[in-house]
């Protein structure tokens, strides 16, 4: 009797104990994903950054090239007067 009631003791300290380490590993598990979505956050941010980077000079290149046509197409007009 007094073998069982010891060994009943035992199993609930292991129980007791792998419920603590489960709840340590999920937790672990937890602040893991939330830094991922952090740092996937951050990434997602600096590309839309150099997105609009590259479209602000595409949108620039492309103004100045209009502005030459325009210059080119009056002076071709100025000449056939």
């Amino acid at each position: 009797m007094v073998l069982l009631a010891a060994a009943i003791v035992v199993f609930s300290s292991i129980a007791a104990c792998g419920q603590v380490v489960e709840d340590e590993v999920r937790q672990r598990v937890e602040e893991e994903v939330e830094q991922g979505k952090q740092r996937a956050k951050e990434e997602v941010e600096k590309g839309k950054q150099r997105l609009e980077r590259e479209g602000q000079k595409t949108k620039k290149k492309l103004e100045q090239e209009v502005q030459k046509a325009r210059k080119q197409a009056k002076e071709k007009a100025g000449t056939r007067r």
